[in-house]
C-alpha cells in the first residue's frame, strides 16, 4: 500500500484561548482519527471479490470454470459430432475473464484410454449462451461410448460426463418401396411434406393409404435432411421448450405421428440424392410392426 496515497490530511483550527495542557488528547485524537481512515483506505484499494470469492488481479483467475452440458449429433454407424453448451444468460460479469473449453473421449470403460480435445482459443466470460463442437471418426457399429464436453479456468474444472452408442446396421431389403404393417406387404409411393407446426419437426416423409398413412418426421439443423444412421422414436413431438428447441435438433430422433415410442427405431440411408427410409421391425405404439423399406429423391 502506498501510505502517502492512502493516508487523509485532517486539518483542525484551534481556538485562541486553546489551552496547550489539552495538546495530549489533541494528539491520542489525531492517532485514533489517522487509524480509521488509514483503514478505511486500505479495504477501498483491495482486490475485489467476486461472486465465486476469487480475486480480481490482473493474471489471477477470475470466476468458475463454467457449467456445461454434454450432448451428441449426427450419431452414424462410426461417426459423431460431440457437443458443449454452455448457459450464461442471466449472469452478467462485471470483471473480464476468459476461460478454455474441449472434451474428453473415451473409448471404452478404463480412463487410462481418455482422449483429451482441446479446442484452441479463449472464450471471453459474457451474457449469453455458448456453444462448442468436435467431429469424432473410426468408430464401431453399435458400440457405446462415454466423453464429456470440458471447461477449465486455470485450476478450476467443469465436466458433464455422458454416453452414446452408434448407430447398428440395417436389415436388408432387396424391394425398393414396399412395405408391410403386421406382416400385410404393399406397394408405397413417398412424398416430402413440410410439417405442420414447429413440434412436428423439420422435414417430414408421407407415404401409405388411409387408415394407414404414415408422416415420418425429423428434427433436423438449418431445416436439413436426416444423415445415415439410426433413429429413435418420441412421444407425440419434439421437445421445443426454451433452448431444446435447438438443443435437440439433429439428434437422431424421429416422430410418426402419434404413433411412435421412445421404443420405436428405423433407419436412415442417405446417399446426397435419395433418402431411404428403412424399418427393421419397428414397434409402434398400437403394438404394429413396420417392416421394409421406402425412398424418394430429394429436391
Amino acid at each position: 500500500m502506498n501510505f502517502l496515497a492512502s493516508t487523509r490530511v485532517i486539518l483542525i483550527s484551534l481556538p485562541p484561548n486553546f489551552n496547550p495542557s489539552k495538546l495530549k488528547n489533541l494528539v491520542a485524537f489525531l492517532f485514533v482519527a489517522l487509524c480509521i481512515f488509514t483503514s478505511c483506505s486500505e479495504s477501498d484499494s483491495s482486490p475485489s471479490d467476486n461472486e465465486n470469492g476469487n480475486e480480481n488481479t490482473d493474471g489471477v483467475q477470475i470466476y468458475e470454470a463454467p457449467t456445461v452440458r454434454s450432448y451428441v449429433t449426427y450419431t452414424s454407424q462410426t461417426t459423431v459430432t460431440l457437443n458443449g453448451f454452455i448457459d450464461f444468460r442471466n449472469i452478467f460479469f462485471t470483471e473480464e475473464d476468459s476461460y478454455n473449453v474441449g472434451f474428453i473421449f473415451r473409448r471404452g470403460n478404463d480412463p487410462s484410454t481418455d482422449e483429451v480435445i482441446q479446442l484452441e482459443g479463449q472464450v471471453p466470460y459474457f451474457n449469453g449462451t455458448y456453444g462448442f463442437n468436435y467431429d469424432i471418426d473410426g468408430l464401431e457399429p453399435n458400440t457405446t461410448y462415454q466423453f464429456t464436453a470440458h471447461t477449465r479456468n486455470e485450476e478450476s474444472e467443469n465436466d458433464d460426463w455422458e454416453s452414446f452408442t452408434t448407430s447398428a446396421i440395417a436389415c436388408t431389403y432387396t424391394q425398393d418401396n414396399y412395405y408391410s404393417i403386421d406382416g400385410a406387404w404393399q406397394s408405397a409411393d413417398v412424398t416430402i411434406t413440410e410439417p405442420l407446426c414447429c413440434d412436428e419437426g423439420t422435414v417430414e416423409f408421407t407415404f401409405g393409404i388411409w387408415p394407414n398413412i404414415f408422416e415420418i418426421a425429423f428434427n433436423e439443423l438449418e431445416d436439413g435432411y436426416p444423415i445415415t444412421g439410426q433413429y429413435f422414436g418420441v412421444d407425440y413431438a419434439f421437445d421445443i421448450t426454451d433452448l431444446a428447441r435447438e438443443l435437440t435438433k439433429s439428434t437422431n430422433q424421429v416422430l410418426i405421428g402419434s404413433q411412435s415410442t421412445p421404443e420405436t427405431s428405423l433407419f436412415v440411408e442417405n446417399d446426397g440424392e435419395r433418402i431411404t427410409l428403412i424399418f427393421c421391425d419397428t414397434e409402434l405404439r398400437n403394438g404394429s410392426i413396420l417392416n421394409g423399406k421406402v425412398s424418394v429423391l430429394i429436391p
